[in-house]
C-alpha cells in the first residue's frame, strides 16, 4: 500500500500547526495537535478485522490499541487551562509506539 500522500500531509500539518502557533500566539491563541497511533477507525477497520485488535496490541509498548478516552484526555489538557503554556506542540496518543 503506497502512503506517500498520507505521510506527506501528516507532516504538513505538523509545520502547520507550528507556524499557526508562532504567528497567532501574539493573540495569546494556542494551537496544538494530537497524533493519535492505532485507533479504530473507518481507515483501520479493516487491519482489525484482518489481524485482530489483540494482536495489533501486541505492537505497542501498553499493549493496547486506542480508544476514545485516550483521544478525549488529550484534548481536554490542550483546551483547559492546563495546557494554557503550551504551544505549537504535537502530542503523539500512540500507546509508546513512537518511543520505539
Amino acid at each position: 500500500m503506497s502512503t506517500i500522500a498520507y505521510n506527506t500531509s501528516k507532516g504538513a500539518l505538523v509545520n502547520f500547526t507550528r507556524a499557526l502557533a508562532t504567528e497567532w500566539g501574539r493573540h495569546n491563541i494556542t494551537v496544538n495537535a494530537l497524533a493519535p497511533g492505532f485507533f479504530p477507525s473507518k481507515m483501520t477497520k479493516g487491519v482489525i478485522a484482518q489481524y485482530g485488535a489483540d494482536t495489533l496490541a501486541r505492537f505497542a509498548p501498553l499493549k493496547r490499541i486506542g480508544d476514545d478516552e485516550d483521544l478525549q484526555g488529550a484534548a481536554l489538557l490542550f483546551a483547559s487551562d492546563a495546557g494554557k503554556h503550551i504551544t505549537g506542540q504535537i502530542l503523539a496518543v500512540d500507546g509508546g509506539v513512537s518511543a520505539y
